[in-house]
């Protein structure tokens, strides 16, 4: 499993990057999740200049300020919704229910 990260728009005061919206999605063989957000910096610190910043390092500031005792509050979330469509899915009652034999 893997989480891909996209930051669709980040907000900057002096080119200090105080904010960024994100979608982020997980798959295993058969499910995807997904989540979108905005993350406002708590402490933004500019450690490489605004012209060099890329896309992989602004998500891994996410990352990195996420983690709560220990855990990524973003990564677990999304881990937990892939789980729970592991239990059996049933096609919603709205839908034309279609039989589909178990081979």
């Amino acid at each position: 499993m893997e989480i891909v990260w996209k930051i669709l728009e980040i907000s900057a005061e002096n080119e200090l990057i105080t904010h960024a919206k994100y979608h982020c999605s997980l798959s295993d063989d058969t499910n995807t999740v997904e989540t979108e957000g905005n993350w406002f910096f708590t402490d933004p610190i500019m450690n490489v200049p605004f012209g060099q910043i890329t896309e992989e390092m602004v998500a891994k500031w996410i990352e990195d300020e996420s983690v709560k005792d220990g855990i990524n509050i973003i990564t677990s979330r999304l881990i937990e919704q892939l789980k729970s469509l592991e239990k059996k899915t049933v096609v919603p009652p709205w839908k034309p229910q279609v039989f589909t034999p178990n081979i």
